[in-house]
């Protein structure tokens, strides 16, 4: 035999939801990019008929305070303009290394979860942002590797 019958109830008139919100200060946030060390790498290779530039560029960002490393990754994970600053970052990054103007770049911005989120930088703890690029360069002063 199954259940047995039971009464459904109306569902409630009130529910509870709490959010909690994080913030940043856009001057300090400024500062710690226009401060961040760079690590980047990549090269233009042929391919088919098109000039690809692939790299990587990691921006490492160290807060006044090593305690909110973990906090300051997640909430800059969330902010647009936070991944705005670091695609521009990789993008001249990428600029100068291609050797050439770049066509609309596709990238991937990680924020790092993990130990792999804190680096060093200048002997102190930073947060890790990495930024992978590929663009089809389109002025072909680029020294390129044939694939």
């Amino acid at each position: 035999m199954g259940p047995g019958l039971s009464k459904s109830r109306p569902p409630s008139i009130l529910r509870r939801r709490v959010v909690e919100l994080w913030s940043t200060t856009e001057g300090e946030v400024r500062a710690l990019f226009e401060a961040a060390d760079v690590v980047s790498e990549g090269a233009a290779r042929v391919e088919g008929d098109a000039l690809v530039y692939y790299g990587s560029s990691s921006v490492l960002l160290v807060p006044p305070d090593p305690a909110t490393i973990r906090q300051l990754g997640y909430v800059l994970a969330q902010d647009p303009h936070a991944r705005v600053r670091a695609l521009r970052i990789a993008h001249r990054e990428a600029s100068a290394r291609a050797g050439g103007t770049l066509t609309r770049v596709q990238a991937e911005i990680s924020f790092g979860e993990g130990p792999g989120q804190v680096r060093m930088s200048r002997g102190r703890p930073a947060l890790a942002i990495g930024v992978d690029v590929s663009a089809v360069v389109i002025a072909h002063g680029a020294k390129a590797r044939h694939a």
